[in-house]
């Protein structure tokens, strides 16, 4: 213990030295003071301060040499550092026991995507449903619209503003055979399929799943790799397959072939997902139409035959259609109660040209086309 007297105000200043933090008596005063008075945190720190230096300016009148400095702020030297070692390694645990509970979460949610498809809310704009809001209904009002419609518009160089106020306010869908021509993989012969595979089986997407994978092969809905590593095979023929890249960095990866199109209006908002649809030498018949992932066999006398309709169940206000490669039949029915009063539109879209229809009045489905390689990118939008 050192005891040092002070001339000021006759009062005597005790430091005492016991290989822990200090506590000087006028320290302690100080807290009692500031927890009666209701000081503030920075009066707190500026009074300790003014006691600081009147220690040191004590120790600094007794003359002591350098070993007696050293012999007399070590403990205190110490204690701090000590304080400042602890914190640290408070925040290294913090920071650890974070890193590991988020890895074991991703394992966790990883082992558990085959199963069950979180990525759809993940992705969602809301992860609970608002009770009370309800959306637009379809009446048959509306069916006005389309009553009369028998054939779609093929529109060029078409403004954004007909756009909006003549096609997109009405419901009514059309085509823009102009659409792409400002696209790079429009103008170039090196972009085809393989571009495509290469893309999602390269390593920075090579743990991504797809939300929907539907095909001909049989796969898992998220087995998209295989998918891709099939359609590689030479001997595999007459194949479809369409999914959507709910993945953000899936879907930042198809964006790097397409552009917005020119004829969008600024009040749309393109969805983040977008959806890739391929096909290779698939002979498809309109039959019947199946549910999303359903289909029906028939036999013939040569060979199995895929009859069916894919339908794109899009839960967006609009979708557009661009073909990048080949071309695809295109059929447009009216949702109840528009079905008993407008006609089912049938079209076909080729090479350069897209497709846009809205959601509330029409279900898009499609077939590819026939004796030929077929892709295609659909993307979804809403609009204020």
């Amino acid at each position: 213990m050192y005891v040092l007297h002070t001339g000021r105000d006759k009062s005597i200043l005790r430091v005492i030295i016991m290989g822990g933090d200090p506590q000087p008596p006028s320290s302690r005063e100080s807290r009692s003071k500031h927890k009666e008075t209701g000081k503030t945190e920075e009066q707190t720190m500026d009074l300790l301060n003014e006691e600081i230096m009147t220690l040191y300016e004590l120790l600094e009148r007794q003359g002591l040499n350098k070993s007696e400095w050293e012999a007399v702020t070590q403990p205190l030297v110490e204690a701090v550092n000590r304080a400042q070692l602890r914190k640290k390694a408070a925040k290294l645990a913090k920071c650890v026991g974070f890193l590991l509970v988020f890895l074991l979460v991703l394992y966790l949610l990883l082992q558990l995507l085959p199963k069950w498809d979180w990525s759809r809310i993940y992705y969602s704009d809301c992860f609970i449903t608002n009770p009370y809001y309800v959306s637009r209904a379809l009446t048959e009002d509306d069916c006005n619209v389309c009553e009369s419609l028998d054939k779609v518009d093929r529109l060029t160089n078409v403004s954004s503003h007909v756009v909006s106020e003549d096609y997109l306010k009405n419901d009514i869908p059309f085509i823009v055979t102009d659409a792409m021509d400002d696209w790079p993989v429009m103008n170039t012969e090196q972009f085809w399929f393989d571009n495509i595979t290469e893309m999602y089986l390269s390593e920075e997407l090579r743990t991504i799943y797809p939300c929907e994978l539907t095909s001909n092969l049989r796969l898992r809905p998220d087995d998209l790799r295989t998918f891709l590593k099939k359609i590689h095979n030479p001997d595999i023929h007459r194949w479809y397959g369409h999914w959507e890249n709910c993945n953000k960095k899936a879907a930042k990866a198809l964006r790097q072939i397409y552009r917005r199109p020119y004829f969008i209006p600024h009040m749309v908002d393109l969805s983040d997902s977008n959806w890739v649809i391929i096909s290779s030498d698939f002979k498809g018949k309109v039959y019947k139409e199946c549910a999303f992932h359903l289909f029906l066999l028939l036999q013939d006398s040569y060979y199995t035959v895929l009859y069916f309709l894919l339908q794109i169940d899009f839960q967006t206000e609009l979708l557009w259609v661009g073909q990048v490669r080949g071309w695809s039949r295109i059929r447009l029915v009216p949702r109840e109660p528009c079905d008993h009063f407008c006609p089912e539109l049938l079209e076909t879209i080729t090479e350069g040209q897209m497709m846009l229809v809205t959601n509330l009045l029409w279900k898009f489905e499609y077939i590819p086309g026939e004796h030929t390689d077929n892709l295609a990118v659909a993307v979804g939008g809403f609009w204020t």
